[in-house]
């Protein structure tokens, strides 16, 4: 017996995997898959690497990202392939229902509390396992529980989706506003507007609104774990996987792509998921983590000379041509084209 805490899209991908040769039950502490959203649900064309992408759940492709800098310059980016904009609930939705034609079987309203003994304790019953995986998001109580929680940190995203013109062939980046904010389209009227900063993401959002017309659909918020190179992902017969391992790249703070492929690994040999892990996305999570430091030290004036830099077309080329996934494929080629990057 497999139970999985926690039916996100990690949690229900990893179950569709696992239910092929195991009798597997997840345990989700929400009513129903999908809600509520915590996501912006931009994931570049490496999703397909991944997963067999439908466009059920795809509402927009994006091939152009626009960064601003605070001086209001720009540089346009023409990725190679696609950026597929998500619907989060229709996408979560797809993962579980092919979890369940694998033959997984899900619980609602069940909230983890406890596991010893090989008994799993919720807030209505318990239920023994013989592995337990823990796929329950940035404060993963199976983590705590298990004794492999550390030290985390996180930062804040505040998002608002909302009705306003849009060029809905375009994303939005700003430079700047907290971490980074954009403005991802979901069409050429409903965009989705988020910011990521440590301390007050609301500020910032505020003023990346405050000369536009808009309507405010749905305000969306929550706290995204920044990777532990050392965090522990396994002990004795309890797994972590997705945010509850910290797999989230600290660039852009995105979890769905890192978390679908530590998930592939753990499907194919628990023995060996934290070395197999580390060794399929580890150095592209701990380079994403070295330059969201070196992003955290820059003022207006970096961020300015920054974009500067981006818009000489040898490395827009290199930008262009790499996934913002796999950042060691992009950050060495940038550097031996231009070493003054490193000391912005």
């Amino acid at each position: 017996m497999i139970s999985i805490i926690g039916a996100g899209p990690v949690g229900s991908y990893l179950a569709s995997l696992l239910a092929r040769g195991h009798n597997v039950k997840v345990y989700e502490e929400h009513k129903e898959v999908g809600r509520p959203i915590q996501c912006t649900g931009i994931l570049t064309g490496s999703l397909d690497k991944v997963i067999n992408v439908k466009d059920d759940y795809v509402v927009n492709k994006i091939k152009t990202m626009r960064i601003i800098a605070p001086n209001k310059e720009f540089i346009d980016v023409n990725f190679k392939k696609e950026n597929y904009v998500i619907d989060r609930e229709l996408f979560d939705k797809h993962l579980y229902f092919n979890a369940l034609d694998k033959g997984a079987e899900f619980y609602f309203n069940r909230r983890f509390k406890d596991f010893k003994d090989s008994k799993i304790t919720f807030n209505k019953g318990e239920e023994k396992t013989n592995l337990l995986i823990g796929a329950d998001g940035s404060f993963s109580s199976v983590a705590k529980k298990a004794g492999l929680y550390g030290n985390r940190k996180f930062v804040t995203a505040m998002q608002y989706r909302v009705e306003m013109d849009v060029n809905k062939d375009l994303v939005e980046l700003f430079l700047g506003h907290g971490c980074f904010g954009w403005i991802v389209p979901e069409n050429d009227k409903i965009a989705r507007v988020a910011v990521v900063d440590y301390r007050n993401p609301w500020n910032y959002l505020e003023k990346l609104l405050a000369k536009r017309k808009y309507r405010i659909l749905e305000n969306q918020s929550g706290l995204i774990p920044i990777y532990d190179p050392k965090v522990k992902t396994k002990k004795d017969n309890v797994f972590l996987v997705g945010d509850a391992a910290t797999q989230v790249k600290a660039t852009t703070f995105g979890g769905v792509i890192p978390g679908l492929i530590a998930a592939k690994e753990l499907s194919k040999s628990f023995r060996n998921y934290e070395r197999n892990w580390r060794k399929k996305i580890g150095r592209e999570l701990w380079l994403s983590l070295i330059i969201r430091k070196k992003l955290d030290k820059f003022d207006d004036n970096k961020y300015n000379k920054l974009v500067e830099m981006f818009s000489n077309e040898k490395i827009k080329e290199i930008i262009e041509s790499k996934d913002r996934d796999f950042p060691s494929k992009m950050i060495f080629r940038l550097l031996l084209r231009e070493p003054r990057l490193l000391f912005i």
